[in-house]
C-alpha cells in the first residue's frame, strides 16, 4: 500500500511541475513616432520568446503631406541561433498597401509561431508621414 501512495505522489508532483510557464503579457508602443519621407524604407525587429495565446501588431499612419504610397510587411522567421544560418529566410505573414490617407491596421496571430518578428515599411510615393508601430501579447 505504500508504495502504490509513493507512486501516485510521484505522478502528482510530475504533473504539477510539468505545468506550462506563460509570460506576463506587453502591451505598448514598440517604435515611433518615426516619420518617413519620400522613397524611404524603415525596418523595426522584435523578438518575442515564450508561449503567446496571441500576439497583435497595429499600424498608425498619420499623412502629414503628399502622396501616400507603398507598403507594410510582417514577417517572421524562427531564431536562427537554434537552426544556423538556414533560418536567416523571414516568412511574409502579413501585407498592407498604404492608401493616400491617414490610416490604422492591425494584424493578430494566433499562437506565437515564430521568436523573430519583422515590419517593413517601404514608402514608393511622394509623401511625409509619421509611423507608430503597436505590439501586444
Amino acid at each position: 500500500m505504500k508504495k502504490l501512495i509513493i507512486a501516485i505522489l510521484f505522478c502528482l508532483a510530475g504533473t504539477v511541475t510539468h505545468a506550462q510557464n506563460y509570460p506576463a503579457s506587453f502591451s505598448g508602443l514598440l517604435k515611433g513616432p518615426t516619420t518617413i519621407a519620400t522613397a524611404s524604407t524603415d525596418s523595426t525587429k522584435v523578438t518575442i520568446s515564450g508561449v503567446k495565446g496571441s500576439v497583435n501588431f497595429k499600424y498608425d499612419i498619420t499623412k502629414n503631406s503628399g502622396t501616400v504610397a507603398g507598403t507594410i510587411v510582417l514577417k517572421g522567421r524562427i531564431s536562427h541561433s537554434t537552426l544556423g544560418t538556414s533560418a536567416e529566410q523571414w516568412a511574409t505573414i502579413n501585407s498592407y498597401t498604404l492608401t493616400d490617407a491617414t490610416a490604422t491596421n492591425s494584424v493578430t496571430l494566433t499562437g506565437n509561431n515564430y521568436t523573430d518578428y519583422l515590419i517593413l515599411t517601404t514608402i514608393t510615393g511622394t509623401s511625409n508621414t509619421t509611423h507608430r508601430k503597436y505590439l501586444k501579447y
